[in-house]
C-alpha cells in the first residue's frame, strides 16, 4: 500500500470541492485539502493569468489509476492538472489513509 498525493488545479473552490466530494464519496480518497493561487501559463498561444484553486488529494496510492480517470471525467478543464507527487507521512497517517 502506500500514500499516494495528488496537485490539481480547478477554476474555483466550489469546482474543487465538488469534484473531491465526489471522490470521497466514491471512496476513492482519504482526504483533500483546498488553497487558492495566482496562475500565469500559455494557453492556445496566449498568455493566460489565472485565479485557480488547488486541491491536494491524499489517497491509497494503489487507487491512483481509478482517481485519475475519475478527475478526468468529473473536471471542468478540458486538460485538467493531474500531478502525482511522491510522498511519504507519518505511520499512523498513512495507515489512515490505508484504511479509508
Amino acid at each position: 500500500m502506500g500514500l499516494g498525493l495528488l496537485y490539481v488545479t480547478h477554476p474555483n473552490e466550489k469546482d474543487a470541492e465538488t469534484l473531491c466530494d465526489s471522490l470521497l464519496d466514491e471512496e476513492l480518497i482519504a482526504c483533500a485539502n483546498f488553497f487558492p493561487i495566482n496562475s500565469i501559463f500559455n494557453w492556445e498561444n496566449e498568455k493566460t493569468k489565472e485565479n485557480e484553486v488547488v486541491s491536494l488529494i491524499k489517497f491509497n496510492k494503489n487507487k491512483i489509476d481509478e482517481i485519475e480517470k475519475r478527475i478526468k471525467e468529473l473536471h471542468s478543464y478540458e486538460v485538467p492538472c493531474i500531478i502525482r507527487i511522491s510522498a511519504t507521512a507519518n505511520n499512523e497517517f498513512e495507515k489512515w489513509i490505508n484504511n479509508q
